[in-house]
């Protein structure tokens, strides 16, 4: 089924030229190579903002510093108000802009609004390092009403902030342009208010995106099928407003070719939203896993999308061999399918099969051991 959405993204990938970085590690001037790159810059970005001189130079190219005075109080007020020099760094290069405004008069005001709507000073640096180009906006012109309008339409600050924290723009666009459209949008096919409220407090990027396309999603989800007052029909919004025509025509392919019938993508689509959301790579490792260790038809896991989002790693094969292990003890009913076994969250699941099986089947907590070893490396990597 075509997907008639387009999402344009814009990747900023910032390579350095290393033949550049290399002469002026060596003490060449910048200018022999370019003549509009700065010493001045280059040299302040590298010794007072902490950026490698790759990145000095990179950000050189297009951006200069006149006078280090508005520059040396940003850094300034920015370490006052709690920020690590790392964070610093990672501010002046993604917004390097925001050296050359006054911070009395342009940057400390938005802070200081911030904290007086329930900013804790921990939630402001997270808000500043996750978009400093929110610091670039006008506060009487964009942040102040945006946010006022945003608590008034989901009822608290403290909702705004989630909301915010979920999609930084959200302080600084139009919100007239689109949040509200979308919001009536959704109103009309009757989706209930505290729904709306949640899609825009949980995926507010989704409830951001062009009417246009916002409206062709709606129809799309209607026509497959989808009952506007579920809670489905949100995950729905969420998931295919976000997706690439080509990524959706590619995931009806996949299970196409592991054997799903259109009716049973569209039931599986149905019943759980972010089955499309799931690697194409892992959607062939979980079904190659079922499919020979547990026997299990296409059609039947079809039925049960939701296991699909699960962790090959961290949750299907530890709990496949514990499910195997107290199966051969005769410690499960054999009534209890796997897949029921797979859906029990994780407190339940470990009350009830490792921590009251460890002394009889001592092994139980050997492989949960494993699988908490696992993660533990797994977020070290990451």
């Amino acid at each position: 089924m075509p997907l008639p959405l387009l999402r344009h993204r814009t990747c900023l990938w910032v390579v350095a030229d290393c033949c550049t970085h290399l002469r002026l590690l060596h003490g060449s001037s910048p200018q022999t190579l370019n003549p509009s790159i700065s010493d001045l810059t280059v040299s302040y970005l590298i010794k007072s903002c902490g950026l490698s001189p790759a990145a000095a130079l990179s950000v050189a190219r297009k951006f200069t510093i006149k006078s280090t005075g508005n520059a040396d109080s940003f850094l300034s007020l920015l370490t006052s108000y709690g920020l690590s020099q790392l964070q610093i760094t990672n501010v002046v290069y993604r917004r390097p802009i925001l050296l050359s405004l006054n911070p009395e008069m342009r940057i400390k005001p938005k802070l200081d609004f911030f904290l007086s709507v329930g900013y804790s000073r921990a939630g402001l640096i997270e808000l500043i390092c996750a978009d400093p180009s929110n610091l670039t906006a006008s506060l009487e012109r964009k942040i102040r009403p945006n946010f006022n309008q945003l608590r008034s339409i989901l009822g608290s600050s403290r909702d705004v902030a989630v909301a915010i924290k979920n999609f930084p723009q959200l302080i600084r666009i139009n919100l007239d342009g689109a949040v509200l459209p979308n919001m009536k949008t959704l109103r009309d096919i009757g989706v209930p208010e505290q729904r709306i409220i949640m899609l825009a407090t949980l995926f507010p990027r989704q409830i951001s995106r062009n009417p246009n396309h916002f409206n062709q999603a709606v129809e799309l989800l209607k026509k497959m099928g989808f009952d506007p007052s579920k809670v489905a029909f949100i995950m729905g919004i969420n998931v295919l407003s976000g997706l690439l025509k080509a990524t959706w025509d590619r995931k009806w392919e996949v299970y196409r070719r592991l054997r799903w019938s259109e009716e049973e993508i569209s039931s599986a689509f149905r019943k759980h939203p972010f089955c499309m959301l799931v690697s194409d790579e892992k959607i062939k490792k979980i079904m190659e896993f079922f499919t020979e260790k547990m026997k299990w038809e296409p059609s039947y896991l079809a039925a049960r999308p939701v296991l699909l989002s699960f962790s090959y790693e961290k949750k299907i094969l530890p709990r496949y061999e514990i499910f195997r292990l107290l199966e051969s003890e005769s410690l499960v009913n054999r009534k209890l399918g796997f897949a029921t076994f797979l859906i029990i969250p994780e407190r339940e699941f470990i009350r009830k099969y490792v921590i009251n099986y460890a002394a009889q089947v001592p092994q139980v907590l050997e492989i949960y051991k494993h699988k908490l070893e696992l993660e533990r490396w797994k977020n070290l990597d990451s």
